[in-house]
């Protein structure tokens, strides 16, 4: 059932302008916001009280018709989610079609349309949508998920009190609760990739050595790389393979060019003389089909996984291989902005979720403080 709104007529005034002249000033309210809107209609010398009055009931019109806001609704949040904020989201190509965009949807179909779904969107309350984040806290779930759907909780009800679904955002004053701890963010050490390069063969040794200290790249860059983009003495990231399809870079930053060290450009030489096809659009890591590249999943579950794991490094991944770039970088005194112009990511992404401070380099500043202190 709608609830009755009263009429609005808005505030119609004369009033001094910036330019000394006296203008028609508007100023009204719009449905489920507390501040005032204002407009200015024109000069009272060129706009007469009739005409003004006519432009402040066009201006009202939609408000008053029920076009602007409807206090009450019989949408239920799943079929908002499907019919406008899907819609806005995919037309607007915020989302990438061969990763963020079936990450998003299966968050949402997974947990959010199930949990509250088939409740009308504007009978949700704060209680109701705060308890659910609990229950997924409770669950075990990372906050990572819950602070995704934390996220799009809010640009939810944010869009539908833009539609006039609802009178108050009920989302506006969420709090994460408190998740389960995060995993360790292991880093390989100097020793680490050395004893690891030794048990691996040629091609995945460079996989390897690409992921880590050639550069941190993404995996889905490496397997991405075809000859001609080996450079003398720079790699060209121009694409990225993610799960089994040719796609540009992830970001604007990813598509860069990456120096080639001397002990990578040994290991590149050394690779390229047991390659069969040396044309530049062939691939340099190509699968058993030479027209297709080898799956980044497919040589860590089948290689460099198994190897790692032989000499105690079992609990190394991908990530792992790229946040040893960040934070031997930094021990190494290479700033945050040319770490992540490598990396192909921002500045606070580099510093705060890759980069990580060895204990080395916490050792030896605590020794410098106190140097400072005792001496």
């Amino acid at each position: 059932m709608t609830r009755k709104r009263r009429h609005q007529k808005g505030s119609l005034k004369k009033l001094r302008y910036r330019d000394g002249c006296l203008w028609w000033r508007l100023q009204w309210r719009k449905p489920g916001e507390k501040n005032v809107t204002t407009k200015w209609l024109g000069k009272c010398s060129k706009m007469s009280r009739k005409a003004a009055e006519a432009e402040r009931d066009r201006v009202l019109q939609p408000i008053n018709a029920g076009l602007e806001s409807r206090s009450s609704s019989m949408m239920t949040l799943s079929e908002f989610i499907d019919t406008t904020f899907l819609d806005v989201k995919m037309k607007a190509g915020r989302w990438r079609k061969d990763s963020t965009e079936p990450n998003s949807l299966g968050i949402l179909n997974l947990h959010l349309k199930p949990a509250l779904g088939a409740e009308l969107i504007h009978l949700v309350t704060r209680r109701d949508l705060q308890a659910f984040l609990q229950r997924k806290a409770d669950e075990q779930y990372s906050y990572s998920l819950v602070q995704h759907l934390h996220s799009f909780i809010g640009e939810i009800f944010e869009m539908a009190l833009a539609d006039g679904l609802i009178r108050i955002n009920p989302a506006l004053s969420l709090v994460i609760p408190k998740c389960k701890p995060p995993k360790p963010k292991p880093v390989l050490t100097p020793d680490d990739i050395e004893r690891a390069v030794q048990v691996l063969d040629i091609r995945e040794r460079l996989f390897f050595w690409l992921a880590t200290p050639g550069g941190g790249m993404r995996p889905s860059e490496v397997e991405g790389l075809q000859l001609g983009d080996i450079g003398t003495d720079r790699i060209f990231v121009r694409r990225r393979m993610y799960r089994g399809s040719e796609n540009q870079p992830k970001n604007r930053r990813s598509e860069r060019e990456v120096p080639i060290a001397p002990r990578t450009a040994a290991l590149i030489s050394e690779y390229r003389k047991l390659l069969i096809d040396d044309r530049p659009g062939a691939w340099l890591f190509a699968s058993e089909n030479p027209k297709r590249p080898v799956r980044y999943s497919n040589i860590f579950r089948r290689k460099i996984g198994p190897a790692l794991k032989s000499i105690g490094l079992g609990h190394i991944n991908y990530q792992a291989m790229r946040r040893t770039f960040a934070s031997q970088g930094k021990a190494s005194g290479v700033d945050a902005k040319t770490r992540s112009d490598i990396m192909g990511h921002s500045v606070d992404v580099n510093e705060n979720q890759y980069a990580q401070t060895p204990f080395d380099v916490k050792e030896e500043a605590m020794r410098l403080v106190e140097k400072r202190l005792l001496h």
